[in-house]
């Protein structure tokens, strides 16, 4: 009975000890959830040929779903050399620059958000703003004078994608997606008046609209939080 007693007293001792020793595991289990990506996406090009950077965040919500953000930035620079030798044109210069948002939700069919495949809709809007400044000769005179158009051109629309995101350890993050989009756009130019060759017609505003409907690809690497 004495020896019962004791092996009792033990087991008794030993329980506490146990749960004491499986609240770190449980611990670490729920600091391993990762709900949080921060992705970096060189775009493949949205509306424009350029150099373009988005940057993105995304959170889970919920088991299946995840709330996601991109802002993309973009910019070009093209300068031209006259066609040939006595040519009237000097030359010219583009630069463009641009600015875009793309909030979404993302809906897990597969795996626990925010990782694994996913469906969504996403908005988008975006600004891009664009100037040529150059040099022609006047007619008939010949002498050379500047020249300058600006337009600014506004998308908005919204796409559907399907994706998939991977988490790596310790936290490396990659993600694709591919969709189609449904895009309009609102263009406002300016040109100059006319320089006496031709160039700038009447000069003044002109403003134009147009929709179309076009594929998205979207490539980020990032990290998991």
């Amino acid at each position: 009975m004495r020896w019962a007693a004791c092996a009792a007293g033990v087991g008794l001792g030993l329980v506490p000890m146990t749960g004491s020793a499986q609240e770190p595991e449980q611990l670490e289990e729920t600091q391993a959830v990762r709900r949080t990506l921060v992705l970096a996406q060189p775009s493949i090009g949205l509306f424009v040929p350029s150099a373009q950077l988005g940057v993105g965040v995304e959170h889970a919500v919920g088991s299946h779903v995840a709330l996601s953000a991109t802002v993309q930035l973009s910019a070009s620079y093209s300068h031209s050399e006259p066609d040939f030798p006595g040519s009237t044109g000097l030359g010219s210069s583009l630069q463009m620059w641009g600015v875009g948002v793309e909030p979404g939700v993302h809906f897990y069919f597969a795996g626990r958000a925010p990782e694994g495949f996913w469906v969504g809709p996403h908005a988008e809007l975006s600004t891009y703003h664009q100037t040529t400044t150059g040099q022609s000769f006047t007619l008939p005179e010949g002498q050379p004078v500047s020249y300058e158009f600006r337009s600014r051109t506004v998308y908005y629309g919204g796409s559907v994608r399907v994706g998939y995101t991977a988490i790596l350890s310790p936290g490396l993050t990659l993600q694709v997606g591919a969709g189609l989009a449904a895009t309009g756009s609102r263009s406002t130019a300016f040109s100059p008046p006319d320089l006496g060759g031709g160039l700038g017609g009447l000069g003044g505003l002109s403003n134009s609209r147009s929709w179309g409907v076009s594929p998205r690809m979207t490539a980020a690497v990032g990290w998991a939080f």
